[in-house]
């Protein structure tokens, strides 16, 4: 009889199943540019609906004011600085025949929207809001909530006609 040795097999190399240390951090760090990379665009979706949000207003305005005026030619109020229209039963101020800086007699009824007719309060429950110091100052600014402050750079400045120009309507975004 024959006797054979036992035959051990090779020796193997022993594989983990799990993560090495560099393949975490490898995985980490790409986790982290993802983030930052979506947390970026996220943030300029909210800019640019603000930006948007003020254009359209500005667009509004502007195709409001358009219609008001050849009415006010018609009953010879654009040379006056100060009258009255009424349009669809609502009384709209006018100044030199355009609407004028004045969110409750004016805009507010042109557009049919909301506008907090006061300096910003926290517990209004409108999200956008004008904002002018006084009826008598010849402009008002229109802000969102969220930026409520005019230094914050995010709002459209309606500057009202006068006796030799048009209103103007001047967008300010860059704080959007």
């Amino acid at each position: 009889m024959k006797h054979h040795a036992a035959v051990t097999p090779p020796a193997q190399k022993h594989r983990s199943k799990g993560f090495t240390i560099i393949e975490l951090v490898v995985v980490i760090v790409i986790l982290g540019i993802v983030s930052v990379t979506a947390a970026s665009k996220f943030l300029n979706l909210q800019s640019d609906a603000r930006i948007l949000a003020l254009q359209g207003l500005r667009g509004g305005m502007q195709g409001a004011a358009d219609m008001v005026y050849p009415i006010a030619i018609q009953r010879n109020l654009e040379k006056l600085s100060s009258a009255q229209i009424t349009i669809e039963g609502d009384n709209i101020e006018l100044v030199y025949g355009y609407p004028a800086a004045d969110s409750a007699n004016a805009w507010s009824l042109l557009i049919e929207s909301t506008f907090a007719d006061s300096i910003f309060n926290e517990n209004d429950p409108a999200e956008w809001y004008f904002h002018n110091t006084s009826r008598n100052e010849p402009w008002i600014r229109f802000m969102t909530k969220s930026k409520k402050k005019s230094s914050e750079d995010c709002f459209l400045l309606y500057n009202e006609a006068t006796s030799s120009s048009a209103p103007t309507f001047e967008l300010t975004t860059s704080g959007c």
